[in-house]
């Protein structure tokens, strides 16, 4: 033994006493702080700190040294102390129930966790904001045509398009959290590595995509009931065509948006989508009707305007990820190791699954509306009622967005707090989303009047106001949902998260063939798809995620023993 070990059980012993004198001095003061003071008498912390004193007093007698080994020992106290503290200060995280269900300050407080939560929220929303008014614009564009059926096609087609699109954006839903991640470790090259990885995989798999999508565009319109040669067929065959030519720019668009909101940045991918979504707006017109030079071309005009601003949005997160050094140039073409091509396909695996799963959800509801009636009417009240849905959606999909980036940056960061740390932002996170869609149902609600907007056609205004009247009820459950699942991909439980979403279809689709003979009921049966999903959020963060309750302690115990290992 040596002094080193000398000065590390004299240390060990000193910070055993100064614990046992603190929590004698709390046990004073109350009847439940001496019940907390025993339980923490019995700390894991405390225990680890007698041990070591034990052993190293055994080499008391052998211990030898220089001015380096004393040195040496001053460095080794410093560090007991800095542990004794993390103990004392997870032992009072212990104390004030962090490890129950429900955290204790849960409630939004305007604290410093709900500045942040504020701070990411706005720009998000407002990001999100940007996309489904954008998409109001086509479908206020279309409308102005004047006939249901393009309006129809219009939204037949690009449900193909996002169905299509949403089955092999996987990569994004998983870089996101692996980019935070890395950031959280503070390792630019690691960081580096991850964004052209996703930006490489993307590109690749969105060249399969588009191939896939223009080749085979007529018969995908078939899946959601768009009969082949029919009216609604010339003018949504061309729009999916253009859509698909997007293909690339679109995903590597929304892999540079995971990237930045990775590294808690959503303000540039706001100002992006700003800037290229503004373009679609004033082409729109342009192309849809014609004016001067631009030829009229109805349905297909809307794409024609959209695909190009998804080349210019491409385009601009490229430039500032590589501007910014984000990303060296080079990492962008460098195919994935085998290690990190496994971590993408096993996540990517479950988010596809997942996205298989809610797309045969939203394409059985388009192939239900489509069949309820032959002029086109209800297909374009269920266009205009999901417009709005989306619209107000958005807030929640924010919450979700931040859930996803928040939780892997609390979990791997001691500076961030840890586990600990990210149960209680969880916890936050799922009233804010509840408090969010509350306020939402309210807004969504007295947006009725205004559905004129969309539609010129009274016939078309009229049964959409039942479903928006359904989508407004299901906002607080929604709120919850998104929130929840969220959570689960921070966690990267992206396959619990692909079986949750396919029983819940399954749930959907026998409740389609029971309700589906009205566009109201088909709404109706929107409830029964987010009860299925709610469960499962529920049992992951309760029962089974590793911020459970049961968990918790395990998750923490993992964690410092990973900290320490690092610091060794």
């Amino acid at each position: 033994m040596t002094r080193e070990m000398f000065a590390r059980a004299t240390v060990s012993r000193v910070v055993v006493s100064e614990l046992a004198s603190t929590r004698a001095r709390d046990a004073r003061s109350c009847r439940a702080t001496r019940t907390r003071a025993r339980v923490t008498r019995r700390d894991d912390v405390a225990f680890e700190f007698v041990a070591r004193a034990r052993d190293d007093a055994r080499g008391e007698k052998r211990a030898r040294g220089t001015r380096g080994t004393r040195a040496r020992a001053r460095a080794g106290a410093m560090t007991l102390d800095g542990e004794a503290r993390r103990g004392r200060d997870a032992a009072r995280e212990r104390a004030r129930g962090v490890g129950a269900w429900v955290s204790p300050d849960a409630i939004p407080r305007n604290d410093a966790l709900d500045k942040v939560i504020l701070g990411l929220f706005v720009p998000a929303v407002l990001n999100f904001l940007i996309i489904p008014l954008v998409g109001a614009v086509d479908v206020f564009w279309v409308g102005r045509l004047g006939d249901a059926v393009a309006l129809a096609a219009q939204g037949a087609a690009n449900q193909v398009f996002q169905s299509a699109f949403w089955i092999i954006s996987f990569i994004p839903s998983v870089v996101a959290p692996v980019v935070a991640k890395a950031a959280a470790g503070g390792d630019a090259k690691e960081l580096s590595k991850k964004i052209g990885e996703g930006i490489f995989c993307a590109a690749v798999v969105g060249a399969m995509g588009m191939a896939l999508m223009y080749t085979m565009r007529e018969r995908a319109l078939s899946v959601v009931g768009v009969a082949a040669g029919s009216l609604t067929a010339q003018q949504a065959a061309p729009y999916v065509g253009y859509r698909a030519l997007s293909f690339i720019p679109a995903i590597v668009s929304t892999v540079g948006f995971a990237a930045f909101r990775g590294t808690l940045d959503v303000m540039t991918p706001m100002k992006i989508t700003l800037v290229s979504q503004m373009m679609n707006v004033v082409l729109d017109p342009l192309f849809i009707f014609g004016v001067g030079a631009f030829k009229s071309m109805g349905v297909a005009g809307a794409a024609i305007a959209t695909s190009i601003s998804e080349v210019f949005s491409a385009a601009l997160y490229t430039m500032l990820l590589v501007k910014r050094k984000l990303v060296e140039l080079k990492d962008m073409f460098k195919p994935p190791s085998v290690a990190a091509l496994g971590t993408l396909l096993v996540g990517g695996a479950g988010v596809q699954l997942r996205a298989v799963a809610q797309n045969i959800t939203f394409l059985a509801v388009m192939r239900t509306i489509l069949t309820l009636d032959a002029s086109g009417t209800a297909a374009a009240a269920h266009t205009i009622s999901s417009q709005v849905f989306q619209l107000g959606a958005i807030a929640i999909l924010a919450l979700s967005t931040i859930s996803t980036i928040l939780i892997p940056q609390r979990m791997n960061s001691i500076e961030k707090g840890g586990p600990r740390e990210a149960k209680r932002v969880a916890d936050r996170l799922l009233v804010w989303g509840f408090a969010v869609g509350v306020v939402l149902a309210v807004l969504q609600a007295g947006a009725l009047p205004f559905l004129g907007v969309f539609s010129s056609l009274s016939e078309v205004q009229e049964q959409a106001k039942m479903p928006c009247i359904i989508g407004a009820v299901l906002q607080p459950l929604n709120g919850v949902v998104f929130v929840g699942e969220g959570l689960m991909q921070g966690h990267q439980a992206f396959l619990r998260l692909a079986a949750g979403m396919f029983v819940s279809t399954g749930a959907m689709l026998i409740a389609l063939n029971l309700y589906g003979d009205t566009l109201a009921g088909v709404w109706f049966c929107f409830t029964v798809f987010n009860t299925f999903r709610l469960f499962f959020g529920v049992r992951h963060h309760f029962f089974d995620g590793p911020l459970a309750p049961r968990n918790i302690d395990a998750t923490v115990a993992a964690f410092e023993a990973e900290h320490r290992a690092k610091e060794a």
